[in-house]
């Protein structure tokens, strides 16, 4: 009987530790979302001018084909 009562405990405890798990990976990745922007914003700056086109059509071309993906 109490060994029923334990696989329920311990089945609310997994669903719980994934919505707190989900919720950290949530929670991390709106903070790295600025550091990643900014550092590719830097890396860009840094670029000679002639190169600065070919950077950033590889990644808006990038982007584009995740988007239609939708990351798969």
């Amino acid at each position: 009987m109490f060994k029923f009562f334990e696989s329920i405990t311990g089945i609310v405890q997994i669903a719980v530790d994934f919505i707190v798990s989900m919720f950290q990976m949530v929670v991390f990745l709106f903070e790295q979302i600025p550091k990643a922007l900014a550092y590719v914003g830097v890396v860009t700056a840094l670029l000679p001018a002639f190169l600065k086109t070919f950077v950033l059509l590889f990644v808006g071309i990038i982007v584009v084909l995740q988007i239609m993906n939708k990351g798969s």
